[in-house]
C-alpha cells in the first residue's frame, strides 16, 4: 500500500468519523428535545451525506494537479451549493483519463495508433537547415503527440468559406475510386448535408469503401431514417459516444469536435467548417460564417488517417492498420507539415501548450482569429509578455456571435488585453468561425481547436501545423479580414457601464468551464 493511497484512506476514515459523530449528535440533541420525527431523520442524512460528499471531492480538486485550470469555479460551486455543485462535477467534471472507456482502449492512449507513422529525426540534416526556433515548435508537438513532423513531401491548400471548401469536397468525393473516410462533429439532413451524403451512398453503390463517423450529441438532430437508408447503401456508419442516460455520464462534456476527410490517400480536409448549412451561407437562422478549411495532400495524409483510425478504433473496436490505407503518394513540395491531436486523453493538451511556444518564439507579429476566446492564465501572460517585447499581436473575433452566454466570456477578455496594447477586431455582422493561428508570418495553425478550455482539455481535437505551407494564403486572407473589421478602441471599452463590467468579471470565473 503506497503512502499516497494510505493518506486518502486515513483522510477519508476521519471525515467519515466526523461526520457520523455530528450526526450523531444532532440526532441525541433532537430527541432529548423530543422534536425528532423520521421525516427529520433523513434530512439531516440526506444534508451531512451531501456536505460530506462535496467536501470529498473539494479536497480532491485541490489535490490534483490535472484540475489547476478549472479549480476555482468548481471549488467555489461545491462550496456555495454542495448539492447542485455535486450534480454537475459527477456529470462534467471527473477525469475522462480515469474512466473506463479510456482504458478499455489502449490502442488510442500515447500514440500507439501511429502503426506506420515515422519516427521524427530532427538531427538529419534536412531538419537542421531549418532555423532552430521553428523546429523548436514542432520538436515540442511530436514529443507531445508521437505525429511526424513531414517535411518537403506534403501541400497545404487553403479553402475560405463554403464557397470554396465544398465544391472542392464534392469533385474530390465524386473522383473517389478506392476509399472515403469521413469525420464530422455536425452532420445535418440539411440541403448541405444531404447533398454530401448523397454521394456517399452513390460511391458505396460503386464498391468504393466509405466509413463515416460522427459526434452522436453534435450531430444529435440527424434523421435516423435518412441514416438508415444511407447505411443500406453500403455506407460503414458509427457514432461516437452516444447517450442514453445524461445525468452522471462524461461522455455528455467530452466531445470529439473534429472534422477530417481523407478520400483514396490522395486528398485530406481538416479545418473548422461541418456538414450544415449554415458552413455555407446556405441557412437563414445563422449569421454570414467566415470560416477556413485546408487541402491537404501528400505524405502528411497517412498522419491524418492514423487520427481517423484511432477515433474509428475508440468507437467501433475496429483497427484500421491495413498498410493499404496508408500509401498516400508523395508530394515534391517545400516546407513542413505536422497534424497535432488534442483532447482530454493527454494529460498536458498538446496543442495548447505548442500554442505557447509559439507566442515565445514570435519576434514581429502573432495573429489569431477564433469564434470563441477564453483564455487561461499562462496564454493571457504570455500574449501579453510577447506584446510588451514589441510583438504586434492582434486577435479577430466575430462581430454577431452564434452564442451570446458564450460571447460574454470572449468579451470579458478585452480589457486587459487591450490595456496591454493587444488589438482586438470585430468582423462586423458575421460569425468569424475560422481558427487560424500566425506566428511571424512564417507558421500558422489551422482546424478545429478555438482558443478556449473546452478546445484545450474537454473535447478532442485535431490542427496543422504549418510551415512555407499554406501560410501566405493564411496571411493574406487574414489581412483582408482585418482590413474588413472593427477596431476596438481601448479608451472606449474601458468606459463600460459598470453592471455589464460586474457581470462579465463574473462570468470570467467559469471561462475554464467553457
Amino acid at each position: 500500500m503506497n503512502f499516497s493511497f494510505k493518506r486518502n484512506l486515513w483522510v477519508t476514515i476521519i471525515l467519515v468519523i466526523a461526520i457520523l459523530s455530528r450526526i450523531g449528535f444532532e440526532f441525541a440533541i433532537r430527541i432529548f428535545n423530543e422534536e425528532f420525527i423520521v421525516t427529520e431523520f433523513f434530512n439531516v442524512t440526506f444534508r451531512y451525506s451531501t456536505t460530506f460528499l462535496a467536501l470529498l471531492i473539494w479536497i480532491r480538486i485541490v489535490i490534483k494537479s490535472e484540475y489547476s485550470i478549472s479549480k476555482l469555479p468548481w471549488l467555489i460551486l461545491l462550496a456555495v451549493e454542495p448539492f447542485t455543485g455535486l450534480f454537475l462535477f459527477l456529470t462534467f467534471g471527473r477525469d475522462y483519463r480515469e474512466s473506463n472507456r479510456y482504458h478499455d482502449h489502449p490502442l488510442a492512449m500515447d500514440g500507439r495508433y501511429l502503426v506506420h507513422e515515422p519516427t521524427t529525426d530532427f538531427e538529419l540534416y534536412e531538419y537542421q537547415d531549418i532555423d532552430s526556433e521553428v523546429t523548436d515548435i514542432y520538436k515540442t508537438a511530436f514529443n507531445m503527440t508521437k505525429h511526424h513532423a513531414y517535411l518537403n513531401d506534403s501541400k497545404a491548400t487553403v479553402l475560405k468559406n463554403g464557397d470554396r471548401f465544398y465544391p472542392t469536397l464534392i469533385q474530390a468525393l465524386q473522383e473517389a475510386e478506392s476509399f472515403i473516410f469521413m469525420q464530422f462533429f455536425i452532420i445535418r439532413t440539411d440541403t448541405t448535408g444531404k447533398r454530401i451524403l448523397d454521394i456517399l451512398a452513390k460511391k458505396a453503390n460503386e464498391g468504393v469503401e466509405v466509413k463515416l463517423l460522427y459526434d452522436a450529441v453534435g450531430s444529435v438532430f440527424l434523421h435516423k431514417k435518412y441514416i438508415q437508408s444511407l447505411a443500406a447503401s453500403g455506407v460503414t456508419i458509427a457514432k461516437i459516444d452516444p447517450i442514453q442516460f445524461g445525468f452522471f455520464d462524461t461522455r455528455v462534456n467530452y466531445r470529439n469536435h473534429r472534422k477530417i476527410t481523407i478520400i483514396d490517400g490522395t486528398k485530406g480536409f481538416i479545418g473548422g467548417m461541418n456538414l450544415a448549412d449554415e458552413y455555407w451561407n446556405k441557412s437563414r437562422k445563422y449569421p454570414p460564417f467566415r470560416d477556413t478549411q485546408l487541402l491537404l495532400e501528400g505524405h502528411v495524409l497517412n498522419s491524418l488517417t492514423a487520427l481517423f483510425a484511432r477515433d474509428w478504433y475508440y468507437a467501433t473496436e475496429e483497427f484500421i492498420q491495413d498498410k493499404r490505407y496508408y500509401d498516400a503518394p508523395l508530394i515534391h513540395e517545400g516546407g513542413m507539415i505536422q497534424i497535432i491531436p488534442s483532447g482530454p486523453d493527454f494529460k498536458y493538451p498538446p496543442i495548447r501548450n505548442v500554442y505557447v511556444k509559439m507566442i515565445n518564439n514570435a519576434k514581429q507579429s502573432i495573429k489569431i482569429m477564433t469564434p470563441y476566446m477564453a483564455l487561461d492564465h499562462e496564454l493571457v501572460t504570455s500574449l501579453i509578455i510577447a506584446a510588451r517585447g514589441g510583438v504586434e499581436v492582434s486577435i479577430i473575433v466575430p462581430g454577431k456571435p452564434d452564442k451570446k452566454y458564450i460571447y460574454e466570456i470572449t468579451r470579458s477578455f478585452f480589457e486587459e488585453l487591450l490595456a496591454e496594447g493587444i488589438k482586438i477586431y470585430t468582423y462586423p455582422d458575421t460569425f468569424t468561425h475560422a481558427k487560424v493561428f500566425i506566428i511571424d508570418d512564417n507558421i500558422a495553425s489551422c482546424g478545429t481547436y478555438n482558443l478556449d478550455n473546452r478546445s484545450a482539455r474537454i473535447n478532442f481535437e485535431a490542427t496543422a501545423l504549418l510551415f512555407k505551407q499554406g501560410v501566405d494564403d493564411l496571411v493574406a486572407d487574414y489581412e483582408l479580414d482585418r482590413s474588413k473589421a472593427n477596431l476596438i478602441d481601448r479608451d472606449k471599452w474601458s468606459k463600460r457601464n459598470i453592471v455589464v463590467r460586474l457581470y462579465e468579471g463574473l462570468i470570467s470565473l467559469f471561462a475554464p468551464l467553457v
